[in-house]
């Protein structure tokens, strides 16, 4: 299974919990130990918890590391090649990861 096709599964597991507004970026051009974010966000933590604990339970792989879970604010899954961030609404705003790499946010089929 490459890279895509597991991007295309945690996606499909977010859209499953309806993860607000997921968006995928491409880092394999740049010099950091991941190839992809794929970034979305809940509602209120139990929102969150619930993306999260499908992410954990469906996902082919398990995580490397895990972040954030007892809080539910910003919570970071670690799978080698693709790091899934779950934030609550307001801590997404805040952060704004998207406008940091903003030329590489990519459209998945």
């Amino acid at each position: 299974m490459d890279e895509l096709d597991l991007l295309r599964i945690a996606l499909s597991l977010i859209e499953e919990k309806k993860g607000e507004a997921p968006v995928a970026i491409d880092l394999r051009e740049i010099s950091i130990p991941t190839s992809y974010f794929l970034i979305t966000s809940g509602e209120n933590p139990i929102h969150v918890k619930a993306i999260v604990s499908n992410l954990m339970e469906k996902f082919p792989r398990k995580a490397i590391n895990r972040e954030g879970l007892s809080e539910r604010r910003w919570v970071v899954l670690d799978y080698g090649e693709i790091v899934v961030h779950v934030f609550l609404h307001e801590a997404r705003e805040f952060y704004d990861l998207e406008s940091l790499w903003a030329d590489r946010i990519i459209e998945l089929p």
